[in-house]
């Protein structure tokens, strides 16, 4: 638990027990409970937004409570999976670039790098809370903007995706996961800047891949 706070504060002292100890699972499971705990809370506002867009559509159908469900075991299935992609990206570049670490290593630092995105949620969910559920008249209100998708409109979802992953947290997640990459592996600063500029594109192509319209 130290090392979750560590990660933020002394995050040298986090990447020395990276080196000796492999345990991504903790901050995996931190993040998990945080995104579950978000998906709880703002349910209501998501089903209603759902119902209107299908509406929208000519969709004339209630949404099966099973459904309803089913996001609260995708939700952590889909952070695993990406979490050992990312990963993998991380450790074929980092290997690429000289680094000589093996693959837990690299999902051990990106895990705990993830501490970042448990500190965005935190604060989305604190939103939804003083905002009031009822008050969320759309998807984007779902959560805060702290990128270029404050200056760009949802409306082009292509565009929508680059503008949201160029953003606050992202950043310094990756600025972090640089920095441990050289503490870990030894390798330079330079070229862990390379690792992370690579993953942070190859992330963001794929954010726009599959973006589509909220």
């Amino acid at each position: 638990m130290v090392n979750l706070i560590n990660i933020i504060i002394e995050p040298g002292k986090a990447f020395e027990h990276i080196k000796e100890k492999d345990d991504w699972w903790i901050p995996f499971i931190g993040l998990a409970i945080v995104t579950l705990i978000f998906l709880w809370v703002s349910s209501p506002a998501m089903s209603r937004l759902t119902a209107q867009k299908m509406a929208e559509m000519g969709i004339d159908r209630e949404i099966p409570k099973a459904a309803e469900l089913i996001k609260y075991i995708v939700a952590p299935i889909a952070t695993l999976l990406a979490f050992l992609l990312i990963s993998l990206i991380l450790w074929f570049l980092g290997n690429s670039f000289g680094a000589d670490w093996n693959y837990i290593k690299a999902l051990d630092l990106y895990a705990y790098s993830s501490v970042i995105q448990v500190i965005r949620s935190i604060l989305n969910t604190s939103l939804l809370l003083v905002r009031g559920i009822p008050n969320i008249m759309t998807f984007r209100d779902l959560s805060v903007a702290t990128g270029l998708d404050l200056l760009f409109s949802p409306e082009n979802p292509k565009l929508y995706a680059i503008a949201s992953g160029i953003e606050v947290f992202t950043i310094w997640q990756f600025i972090l996961i640089a920095y441990g990459i050289s503490e870990i592996t030894g390798i330079s600063k330079k070229k862990t800047a390379w690792v992370c500029v690579l993953t942070y594109l190859i992330t963001l192509g794929f954010s726009v891949l599959f973006a589509r319209g909220g």
